[in-house]
């Protein structure tokens, strides 16, 4: 169920009133949860205004059209995984923790959001091939996830074997993402013949993170000594 977000939104004009602003946040809750259920290209604007309790004047009061409540959805979906990132990203969490088990973390946060808006993101992916603020939106969220989690790892750089750790970290983000959008577009991953499930996910992408900035787990490295 979405969790409706404090804060002003920059993709719609500010409501007035504290009546207008709940309205306002209760057509966005409605739209996720009915692209949650159906996908987005089933949805219409009726039953968004429906379903919040509104009026289909309503909701053109606020937006010109269902692209620019996605772009209203994508900013306030962006705001509230930051907040779970930095949160995650807190190093005062990871003092004397290995940068292993700080990269699953990681990686099971992004796994874990990923299920849990799968039709969501989908939306926003697939309205971002022709929207350039939508495609800007989810590249400059992307690029400050790369910014957390690269000022996390690099002072463990002395741990990694890869020559420009930054440049690796970023790329492994890069990857990440890629091949969760891959699963979101796709509805599925499949590899060796078989689907990956969630828990396949989680292993494998902390695996190739770890050994492509240069990261032996200990329990791979005691293996490898014998």
């Amino acid at each position: 169920m979405a969790q409706t977000v404090a804060f002003p939104l920059q993709t719609v004009a500010g409501p007035k009133q504290a009546r207008s602003e709940r309205t306002l946040q209760r057509l966005l809750d409605a739209a996720e949860v009915l692209i949650e259920e159906k996908g987005h290209g089933a949805v219409s604007i009726p039953e968004i205004a429906r379903r919040a309790h509104s009026s289909v004047g309503g909701f053109y009061a606020r937006f010109r059209d269902k692209n620019e409540l996605l772009r209203a959805l994508e900013e306030r979906h962006f705001i509230e995984v930051w907040q779970r990132l930095e949160a995650l990203a807190d190093a005062r969490r990871w003092e004397n923790v290995s940068t292993a088990h700080v990269v699953e973390a990681a990686v099971t946060e992004l796994v874990s959001v990923t299920r849990e808006r799968r039709r969501l993101i989908a939306a926003f992916l697939v309205s971002a091939i022709q929207d350039p603020v939508i495609r800007e939106g989810g590249l400059r969220f992307r690029r400050r996830v790369e910014e957390r989690i690269r000022a996390l790892l690099l002072p463990r750089r002395d741990e990694m074997d890869h020559p420009d750790p930054a440049l690796a970290i970023d790329l492994a983000v890069q990857t990440a993402f890629a091949l969760m959008n891959h699963h979101v577009l796709i509805e599925k991953t499949e590899a060796a013949g078989r689907p990956v499930s969630d828990d396949d996910l989680r292993r494998e992408l902390t695996t190739m993170f770890l050994r492509y900035v240069g990261i032996v787990p200990r329990r791979h490295a005691r293996k490898r000594r014998r």
